[in-house]
């Protein structure tokens, strides 16, 4: 990414981040809809597995589908035009709206997408938004900053003072008033319209029936008062059979909304028609006598081809959204015409990898809680990590970037710059309150380091300088460990903790002579070719022990061990291949090997705190590690556990996001210490050096009290360590 490009996207956090009567509203939402969701989804347990299967089908089909689908909805009455582009769709609905018309539209992803509402008015209709969301909005001359609440960001009293003005008359600035108000406005232009337009949550190609779910009544009345319906649709929104889109339906209002189904549900299958016992044939019916089927095409092949098919699985329900950290600071600001990160694999696979750039590409912290919270699973965060592979191909890390990864890729650079900042660094860093760490006597904000910032003490000697495994002769287990660079060069403590529970446990531990970065910041920035050159040295190194597992106390050193290195040299030799895999399948948490690998030794000394535990995002999700560090916790003396609210939400860290966009970083790690505040812990525990280093600084500035200290570390002072 170009430093221009940078520039625009920081624009974009700060505006944001600024913007706090918008995240008051999102924050309304979320409080909303979250808990309902998590509550409604575990009664549907096969609705996620079942709803993939049938967008999969789906996309693997999409021709057969596509054709099935066009004969159904003639068959029925419906005249449907396949657009190939945005433009063929906007001059295809703009033939069929008289001049100067009237036309009334309801919530639509797809017509957001081809822009029809500003197309429309730019030659002289009068198009008027149905949902309530998007008719404030249009009254604000604002933009939508949700999926389905799009006006969360317009306090109550700018919405009075737009309905009053509209309205002629001073309102009530109330809820009721307002829906009154809409109601009465909205009734007239519905009678009065030539067109309505609409979306569809859903296709089935067997029957010919759009589908559509609503909460309001305003998409019925759009589909039905006029003389002229229109639905703009994506192809991948048709699905094969009728039982397949209820399917659809129900996901939607499970996951976007936390109901069992929608309050309205409407399902179009042609032209009204009425028989009339007088006469022999069906005679027109009470409802519109055209209705115009726009499939979109609009790049969608082009994108299955690029290895973006997962991207068209999406129903729109604005789940992602719901539980994505990124968008809960930033909102709106944060992808393109398609809200997050799945709008950013919208623009690049419309051949604007530049908008993707521009609007976020480089935000996602790759937390994954949008691919757990997605009723189709679509794993967004890979594809964005591949559309940042794309833009590095094409442009380039960035000096700053390629510097840092070029260091980390050599054995003998890390631990002179090691030595460098032990004895030099006092002249740029001092003691920051209390001994937590060190701040910056400069300011460095291009490199994420502001003055205010507490980042670790770079050690002395790194910890492969002054590691001593206890020497057993009966080990009932032989483990390697690769201790990463966070635990090599500033948290050598959490290293020696880990030799002394394996120690007390009576396991082996081998070490490497030197180590390079396991790789995972190239891999996430798209820098394939660093990452590539990092995970061959350590395959090479770790590929010769004579071990039962390779164990770790940093989860995302072991995500590029287990997951992103069979992927990395998925296209090289076999004999490469198969000696990646033997390693992923030894790769072990240290909570994970602990609890199931051996027989744990009680720990006897008491240690009287109060801990409560962060969850890692690699560790509870992309692991799937959450009960194991709790357990072992629970098995110290001394020690009262206290879960805490969202124990799995993101501490903001990210690695190098944390530096790149560190105001983002730290505004989404205030709402986890808050969670961590609420519990009155004494000790704040995890399983990730990463999040140990930012929840120090996050405490140092909120001035909290809490001590920092991974599992490992407190079960090492529970077997006698001091």
């Amino acid at each position: 990414m170009g430093n221009q490009t940078h520039k625009i996207v920081k624009s974009k956090v700060t505006e944001g981040l600024h913007d706090m009567e918008s995240r008051k509203g999102r924050f309304r939402a979320f409080d909303a809809i979250r808990p309902a969701m998590l509550k409604m989804v575990p009664n549907y347990p096969e609705l996620s597995n079942r709803l993939r299967k049938i967008k999969e089908y789906s996309m693997d089909h999409l021709d057969e589908v596509i054709a099935r689908a066009q004969r159904s909805l003639e068959e029925k009455g419906c005249k449907v035009y396949l657009a190939e582009t945005s433009e063929d769709a906007q001059n295809y609905i703009a033939s069929l709206i008289p001049k100067e018309g009237l036309v009334v539209k309801s919530k639509s992803n797809a017509g957001k997408e081809i822009n029809i509402s500003h197309y429309l008015e730019d030659r002289g209709v009068t198009v008027v938004e149905t949902d309530l969301g998007d008719r404030i909005n249009q009254l604000a001359k604002s933009e939508a900053s949700h999926s389905l609440a799009p006006a969360i960001h317009i306090p109550i009293e700018k919405v009075t003072e737009l309905f009053s003005e509209e309205e002629g008359t001073q309102l009530e600035c109330t809820p009721e008033a307002l829906v009154i108000s809409a109601r009465k406005g909205l009734r007239d232009f519905l009678v009065k319209a030539d067109v309505g337009i609409s979306g569809a949550n859903a296709i089935a190609a067997d029957t010919g029936s759009v589908f559509v779910t609503e909460n309001e009544g305003n998409i019925r009345a759009v589909s039905m008062m006029p003389r002229v319906h229109i639905v703009i649709a994506g192809v991948e929104k048709i699905v094969s059979t009728l039982e397949d889109a209820m399917q659809v339906v129900r996901a939607a209002a499970v996951y976007g909304v936390g109901q069992d189904i929608g309050t309205y549900v409407s399902v179009i299958s042609g032209v009204s028609e009425s028989l009339d016992p007088d006469l022999e044939d069906y005679s027109h019916g009470q409802g519109p006598k055209e209705v115009h089927i726009v499939l979109l095409k609009n790049g969608r092949k082009e994108a299955m081809v690029a290895g973006f098919k997962e991207s068209l699985y999406c129903i729109n329900c604005g789940s992602c959204l719901n539980f994505c950290p990124v968008y809960q600071e930033v909102g709106g600001k944060y992808g393109y015409k398609y809200l997050g990160g799945r709008g950013l694999v919208f623009a690049a696979f419309h051949g604007d990898l530049e908008k993707s750039e521009e609007n976020g590409l480089s935000l996602c912290i790759g937390c994954q809680k949008c691919q757990t919270a997605c009723p189709v699973q679509m794993a967004t965060p890979n594809m964005l990590w591949k559309l940042r592979q794309n833009a590095v191909a094409k442009e380039g890390a960035g000096w700053k970037k390629d510097l840092i990864f070029s260091m980390l890729s050599k054995p003998n650079t890390l631990p002179m710059v090691s030595k460098l900042a032990t004895t030099f660094g006092k002249l740029a860093l001092k003691e920051a309150d209390k001994g937590k760490g060190m701040t910056s006597r400069l300011t460095f904000n291009s490199f994420g380091l502001p003055q205010e910032r507490v980042i670790p003490r770079f050690s002395k000697k790194s910890f492969m300088e002054i590691a001593k495994p206890k020497a057993l002769s009966k080990p009932v287990k032989k483990v390697g460990f690769y201790p990463g660079c966070v635990v090599n060069y500033t948290e050598t403590d959490l290293g020696e903790a880990l030799l002394h529970v394996l120690g007390e446990n009576n396991v082996e531990v081998k070490l490497a002579k030197e180590d390079v970065c396991c790789g995972i910041p190239s891999i996430v920035s798209g820098d394939l070719t660093h990452a590539k050159s990092m995970a061959l040295k350590n395959i090479e190194t770790y590929s010769e022990f004579d071990m039962d597992s390779l164990v770790f106390v940093c989860p995302s050193c072991a995500v590029a061990f287990k997951e992103e290195y069979p992927k990395l040299f998925a296209g090289d030799s076999s004999e490469l291949q198969e000696k990646v895999k033997k390693l992923a399948l030894k790769v072990k948490d240290i909570n994970e090997f602990l609890s199931q690998d051996i027989d744990l030794k009680p720990p006897n000394q008491r240690v009287t705190e109060t801990v409560t535990y962060h969850d890692p995002c690699h560790l509870a999700r992309s692991m799937g590690v959450k009960k194991e560090p709790r357990e072992l916790i629970q098995t110290i003396p001394g020690v009262s556990y206290v879960e805490m609210q969202d124990a799995d939400t993101c501490c903001g860290f990210g690695g190098s996001f944390s530096l790149s966009f560190y105001e983002l970083s730290q505004r989404i790690n205030e709402g986890k210490l808050k969670t961590v505040n609420d519990t009155k812990a004494t000790t704040l525990a995890t399983s990730c050096p990463g999040c140990m280093v930012h929840f120090r600084d996050g405490i140092a500035q909120h001035k909290m009290k809490q001590n920092v200290s991974h599992v490992i570390q407190i079960l090492s002072r529970a077997y006698g360590r001091r």
